[in-house]
């Protein structure tokens, strides 16, 4: 970090490394601190609480945080030390964006499980850290958002995924307090209305539609824009004005209507309540997959109607060993959208079984009356 910081500060410097540096990126040495931090990463990889804590403390003679060293490190990447948060595309260039990526994806490790103690470190660090995160979310990086849109929705998604890890199963309103600290609401909102504009109108020369290639990493800016709603939308529980410019609740349903952006994101979004272990409720917002939309109604009251229900818990089992033929029936109905009649005819099953039992039952009828008994 202080070598990053040195070669950025001293443009007169003759050392023939800076020639790296420049606006198309940071020397090799620090670029050589993404393999660090993939590494990092995969050691905390499956909430392994255990290593989430050794990495903020080690038990000997000298401890090093390395959640904050991180934070640091994203903080010179990005300008915080020179006070320039609205000016982050003088900084995040395609020669560092692997670099801040990478800073975001091993941030988000480190407290996602949670780890209280994690998550209260990255949002009470003394440097700029948190403030640089949410700027990426909201600020414009041009000009590199002119050149490669893509990556600039790879940084605000990955951005968007550690505010919604720091908040992840907080029952206190700290961490939003936090995050509010520096946002205002409208600014947010902004944020999701530009992403969903910018879906309909890069999406289809600058990435992937995942919704037709649902295997493909890279963010479109629905996703993009689906992320910060939720980000949105928890924090919206502990803020009023948020809440009220997000028109939840029936009083502002006209308004939502009203908004595209909010109402798309709205119509996509499920929450469900999670008891955990300390026996605490917790709500978790989540998106709904577009897959989910060919999910028939009978399938839904099939689940709701026969899910066993005799002991504690097993209902959640019950649901998961039916999850296999559910999806096999939503890429079936998937596919039969490509014949319309099939389609309809699929879509009306319980008709056409009731119609069968019918006919079955007057085919019945007529051969037990017209049937040619011996005299």
């Amino acid at each position: 970090k202080q070598w990053y910081q040195r070669r950025v500060r001293e443009p007169d410097d003759d050392d023939p490394q800076y020639k790296e540096i420049g606006l198309d990126g940071v020397g090799a040495e620090v670029m050589e601190m993404t393999h660090v931090l993939r590494f990092l990463q995969l050691l905390c990889e499956n909430h392994n609480l255990q290593l989430q804590n050794y990495l903020r403390k080690q038990d000997n003679k000298n401890s090093y945080n390395l959640i904050n060293e991180t934070l640091e490190l994203i903080d010179a990447l990005c300008g915080g030390t020179t006070g320039g948060l609205g000016l982050l595309g003088l900084y995040i260039n395609e020669g560092n964006f692997e670099l801040v990526d990478q800073c975001l994806c091993t941030l988000t490790e480190f407290c996602q499980g949670p780890c209280p103690e994690n998550q209260t470190a990255i949002a009470y660090q003394e440097s700029n850290g948190i403030d640089i995160i949410v700027a990426i979310v909201l600020n414009d990086i041009n000009p590199l958002a002119k050149r490669r849109m893509s990556l600039v929705l790879q940084l605000k998604n990955d951005a968007a995924k550690l505010l919604l890890s720091i908040m992840e199963s907080r029952q206190d309103s700290d961490m939003a307090e936090r995050i509010m600290q520096n946002i205002q609401p409208s600014y947010l909102v902004n944020a999701i209305r530009q992403a969903y504009n910018t879906g309909d109108t890069v999406g289809e020369q600058e990435v992937i539609d995942t919704e037709e290639d649902m295997g493909d990493d890279e963010a479109t800016p629905h996703e993009v824009g689906h992320n910060i709603y939720i980000l949105a939308y928890q924090l919206s529980e502990y803020n009023k004005e948020l809440a009220h410019l997000l028109c939840r609740g029936f009083a502002n349903e006209a308004s939502r209507l009203s908004d595209p952006a909010l109402d798309y994101y709205s119509k996509r979004t499920a929450q469900i309540e999670v008891v955990r272990y300390d026996r605490s409720l917790e709500r978790i917002v989540f998106q709904v997959p577009p897959i989910c939309n060919y999910l028939t109604k009978t399938s839904k009251l099939k689940v709701l109607y026969t899910a066993e229900r005799d002991e504690q818990g097993s209902k959640v089992t019950d649901f998961f060993s039916r999850t296999d033929d559910l999806f096999n029936e939503m890429i079936w109905q998937k596919k039969l959208r490509d014949n319309p009649l099939l389609y309809a005819i699929s879509r009306n099953m319980p008709l056409w079984a009731n119609i069968v039992f019918l006919l079955a039952v007057i085919c019945n009828m007529l051969v037990g009356l017209f049937y040619p008994l011996p005299p």
